[in-house]
């Protein structure tokens, strides 16, 4: 299984450095990183083949504004840049860090039912990362519900189970 860690959204310069939209709540892991993989978003989806992703070798690593600029040893000036626009960088699920006890990739939580005692509210299907917290994005086909991810509302993640206990904010369902 491959994990998104960022998006190519531009060229940057004309030596071929790409800027990338870090996807990942530690963009400092860019730097120790030797290979990654892109993917065409339109294949993303698809497969998890490692045959269908381009591996890049990191070059170097700076920062600017919230966004990543990289260079990559196969690609050498801004018209190979300019064709890797829009694709993915990802990792096999086995080079992902591990997390400190309570902390959870996104797509981990992705697709948890989500429970307040016996009633279930529906499925996790987006993580939406607005500002202060993290609000977990709840449907049961019926209706969406906005959760807060907040230790006074999360409970208990039992990613074997997939399961994720609440006790939702007064008024949330109104």
């Amino acid at each position: 299984m491959f994990i998104t860690i960022g998006q190519i959204i531009n060229t940057h310069g004309n030596r071929g450095e790409l800027k990338i939209r870090p996807m990942t709540d530690d963009a400092s892991r860019f730097e120790e990183l030797k290979t990654i993989y892109a993917i065409n978003p339109a294949n993303e989806k698809k497969t998890d083949r490692m045959e269908d992703r381009r591996p890049l070798t990191i070059d170097t690593v700076r920062f600017h504004k919230n966004m990543v600029l990289i260079t990559f040893k196969e690609i050498a000036d801004m018209n190979q840049a300019e064709a890797l626009k829009g694709y993915y960088l990802q990792l096999p699920e086995s080079e992902l860090k591990p997390l400190p006890e309570g902390r959870y990739y996104i797509y981990q939580l992705e697709g948890l039912k989500v429970y307040e005692g016996d009633q279930c509210y529906g499925t996790l299907v987006e993580v939406l990362q607005p500002g202060s917290n993290d609000v977990y994005v709840v449907q049961d086909g019926k209706r969406e519900i906005l959760v807060p991810a907040l230790k006074t509302v999360i409970q208990k993640v039992d990613l074997a189970a997939g399961r994720m206990d609440v006790i939702l904010p007064p008024g949330l369902l109104d």
